[in-house]
């Protein structure tokens, strides 16, 4: 099902649908993730000491986001492809803002429909025995602690999924679509790439595989979401929640953990290979698709 609002969201994409467009969008994800951002990491951080995004530890392992303030500096630098995407949005296809979120009330309303029942969701998961070593986790922080670090998470993290919602769904999957006249080949191309850009800078082998599959599974969730609310609203708040599980509570102690209230020291090889942790995994992803649908009923 296309909301209608999908639809002007896809006409909008079709005022300037040439090919080499969409390319132009893609080179510039490249710029702002493999130069802009980096550049930003390397200014804040010598500007301060706390403000390291990236470490490398003893054994020449990188550490990626490992303290609250270089955490909060990854995350606040997606900032720059919010700019950065609609400066390209307005200059290079003649799109709008509200041409790549949707309208902003049916946005506002689709988002806390759907971040009520992820987070309903959220609760659930935190109560259930998800088994694993207990030796492998460890406390980072007194709870106290841990929760005046929250508020700085919360506005990170919204600056990431929002960053990444508004380029992948609400820039590139529609145009695309607007380029191709399919909905299916802009929702899988730009969940694709979505994936690409998800390989894990701290694993390897099938560990550095997983967390690409499952961000293009994810950008195909997110991309029906957006395609059936006409706006990114739901997308924005089924990832919001999933990002706060992911870094909140028991991350792992070399990537993004800085917020964490717990760490793990799990062999990500290990965990990764696990039939039971990718059942798990794709599993729960499948339920809260299916939740934020019933939130959104469409």
């Amino acid at each position: 099902m296309k909301h209608d609002a999908y639809q002007s969201m896809i006409f909008s994409a079709q005022k300037r649908p040439e090919f080499w467009r969409i390319f132009v969008i893609i080179a510039m994800g490249l710029v702002v993730g493999l130069f802009a951002t980096p550049l930003f990491f390397l200014t804040l951080g010598a500007a301060d000491p706390a403000l390291h995004a990236i470490s490398v530890d003893a054994f020449g392992v990188p550490r990626v986001g490992v303290t609250p303030g270089g955490l909060f500096v990854v995350l606040a630098g997606f900032a720059i492809l919010i700019v950065a995407t609609v400066i390209l949005a307005e200059r290079l296809t003649a799109r709008s803002l509200r041409d790549i979120t949707g309208p902003s009330a049916l946005m506002r309303r689709d988002f806390w429909l759907t971040l009520k029942w992820m987070s309903g969701l959220l609760v659930v998961m935190l109560i259930l025995p998800w088994g694993g070593d207990p030796e492998q986790i460890r406390a980072q922080y007194a709870f106290g602690q841990w929760l005046f670090w929250v508020p700085f998470a919360l506005v990170g993290l919204m600056v990431q999924v929002l960053a990444e919602e508004l380029f992948f769904r609400g820039y590139l999957q529609t145009q695309i679509t607007g380029a191709t006249k399919s909905y299916a080949f802009g929702l899988l191309g730009s969940a694709v790439l979505f994936g690409v850009g998800h390989v894990s800078p701290v694993a390897e082998g099938v560990a550095g595989y997983f967390p690409v599959l499952w961000a293009i599974c994810f950008g195909v969730i997110a991309g029906d979401l957006t395609a059936r609310s006409g706006t990114i609203g739901p997308a924005v708040a089924l990832h919001l929640v999933n990002n706060f599980a992911a870094m909140m509570f028991a991350p792992h102690e070399d990537v993004f953990s800085g917020f964490g209230l717990w760490v793990s020291s799990a062999d990500l090889e290990d965990l990764y290979s696990d039939p039971m942790i990718i059942l798990s995994e794709f599993g729960f992803l499948v339920v809260t698709w299916l939740a934020a649908r019933v939130a959104i009923r469409r």
